[in-house]
């Protein structure tokens, strides 16, 4: 499974097509997959091309920064590392802040159990998911964790977590579109039509 990258990047100086959208998203599901397994997948969506057009095709990508690099997804139980686990922050200000909080981003970047941790708007200020191997461990880092940077946090929270699903794909405004219609039709909820409803409004403005 490949990770979301975000950098500021200019659009308008990068064009991707249908093609290249179907490749990628192989790519996010299995990036072992080779240019002849590519081929046959894309066939199997009536996408027709070569092993060379698939190669030339993910060279660009890469060159032009789409592609990042490339990653494995494991089975957490098997490499001992089961526990997920949440964390949302709400800071405090004091005098030294913003020193601080480099100190807390630089932790965070060299800590090997953090996968992922963002600013955020709203009631929460930070966003964390860290993996460990048990709860005595997941339980010890927080509690250095909070004293280490605790002079920075207001309210800080944790959840462990079941994961259910991991893994995303590129999709554009109308495959969402498609998606949640196709769900209202098989759910028959009484809502779905005022959703709709409201889509096409907000279109024809």
């Amino acid at each position: 499974m490949a990770e979301p990258f975000t950098q500021k990047t200019n659009p308008k100086n990068i064009m991707i097509d249908e093609i290249d959208k179907q490749i990628l998203n192989l790519l996010i599901a299995n990036a072992r997959d080779s240019t002849r397994t590519i081929v046959k997948k894309l066939a199997d969506i009536g996408t027709n091309m070569s092993e060379r057009g698939i190669g030339k095709r993910i060279a660009r990508l890469e060159r032009l920064g789409v592609i990042h690099g490339y990653t494995t997804m494991v089975d957490l139980n098997q490499v001992n590392m089961p526990i997920l686990r949440l964390v949302t922050v709400k800071f405090t200000s004091p005098k030294d802040f913003v020193s601080r909080l480099e100190e807390m981003k630089e932790y965070l970047t060299n800590a090997p159990y953090c996968d992922f941790s963002a600013r955020t708007n709203g009631n929460i200020d930070w966003i964390e998911l860290k993996f460990f191997n048990n709860h005595q461990q997941a339980q010890q880092e927080e509690d250095l964790y909070r004293a280490w940077f605790g002079d920075i946090i207001e309210d800080y929270r944790s959840y462990d977590l079941d994961i259910h699903k991991m893994g995303w794909q590129l999709f554009e405004e109308e495959d969402f579109n498609r998606f949640i219609q196709n769900t209202c039709k098989k759910e028959g909820t009484e809502t779905c039509p005022n959703i709709l409803k409201k889509k096409i409004k907000m279109k024809n403005k």
